[in-house]
């Protein structure tokens, strides 16, 4: 009965998926709940920076990350209103066109993002994806993006680049194929200068963020409706805990030492 019983309070799984959906309730800070498996609440803020062109027009670079302002859009889902010329479609979307655009995931321990799911797009729709490496030990992630410009957001400052996703759409859910674990993730519009090289309904042009210079064609306007992920863990270590491999063979060991005492007291 013994073994039953630790049997019984032993995890089946460390890993259940949870899914968030944007919604009004989530927007700009506020603590939002997850749908599905228990798991840890998630904030959504928004950083916009504003780009710089050559003389040609193509999309060179990008001045510092600021806090902007993230919008909720029924049945679209999470877009982002720059300071200046930012709230007409398409660029109430999370964009790059005259602003780079990034959407903030702060969740209160590590998961491993699984999907994201676009409830919007127009012209483009390549993204790109950051999750948080460093130790998160008092760190203000304000600080890691505030200031940085898109050339050296990642330099120093703990983000690691994820990977690069071409003309996702809105059809289908995203998978991200990644074994990363953080308590902290980036979703923004393709920035060639993040990393990554998506191909597909691009423009002409070869700068930053593909486009044309002087039309919304092969920008990147996009609508963020939903991410997925595993909850992996907690803590500075960004989630490192036992898989359900190590769990089992704990168990194992748990019910021999069990079994050891109770020969010693028949005896």
């Amino acid at each position: 009965m013994a073994a039953l019983a630790l049997a019984s309070m032993l995890p089946m799984s460390a890993h259940a998926l949870s899914t968030w959906t944007a919604s009004q309730a989530c927007v700009n800070g506020s603590s939002c709940a997850e749908t599905g498996d228990a798991a840890p609440n998630v904030s959504f803020s928004a950083y916009s920076a504003q780009i710089t062109q050559n003389g040609s027009g193509v999309y060179t670079g990008t001045g510092a990350f600021a806090q902007s302002t993230l919008a909720f859009y029924s049945g679209g889902g999470y877009g982002v209103q720059a300071p200046a010329n930012d709230t007409g479609s398409p660029q109430h979307s999370m964009d790059n066109y005259g602003y780079q655009d990034l959407i903030l995931l702060k969740f209160d321990t590590a998961v491993n993002l699984t999907q994201l799911k676009l409830g919007w797009a127009d012209y483009d729709s390549d993204i790109t994806v950051l999750a948080y490496t460093g130790s998160t030990s008092g760190v203000n992630v304000a600080n890691t993006i505030t200031g940085k410009t898109a050339a050296n957001l990642k330099s120093a400052n703990g983000w690691s680049l994820v990977n690069s996703y071409a003309d996702v759409g809105t059809a289908n859910q995203l998978n991200l194929n990644t074994s990363v674990s953080s308590s902290w993730w980036i979703v923004t519009a393709y920035n060639s200068q993040l990393g990554g090289s998506p191909t597909g309904a691009d423009g002409s042009q070869s700068g930053l963020t593909r486009g044309l210079g002087s039309s919304y064609a092969g920008y990147d306007f996009v609508k963020l409706y939903s991410v997925s992920s595993t909850k992996t863990g907690g803590g500075s270590n960004n989630g490192n805990v036992p898989e359900p491999a190590s769990l089992a063979l704990a168990s194992v060991a748990i019910l021999g030492l069990i079994g050891v005492r109770r020969r010693k007291t028949q005896r």
